[in-house]
């Protein structure tokens, strides 16, 4: 069996935003007190990345919440 390897991370419950490290306010929506530790993990045979053990619920794209962001005008055709 592998072994497995154990590391955390913060997770804003408002919006999903991941951190190494608990941030009293999130970069991402500017709330605070949002973070919640979530345990990765990682399996030593496995070639992927860590993995979340946090499960994700799916939303409705009505339900969304957008902000207009200020963009950037270039000269890019793209």
């Amino acid at each position: 069996m592998a072994k497995k390897k154990m590391q955390s991370a913060f997770f804003c419950q408002s919006c999903g935003t991941q951190s190494p490290k608990w941030l009293g306010k999130c970069p991402q929506c500017n709330e605070w007190n949002t973070f919640v530790e979530e345990v990765l993990t990682k399996e030593s045979d496995n070639k992927g990345g860590f993995k979340s053990e946090k499960i994700n619920k799916p939303t409705l794209v009505s339900e969304i919440d957008y902000t207009n962001e200020k963009r950037i005008i270039t000269n890019d055709k793209e």
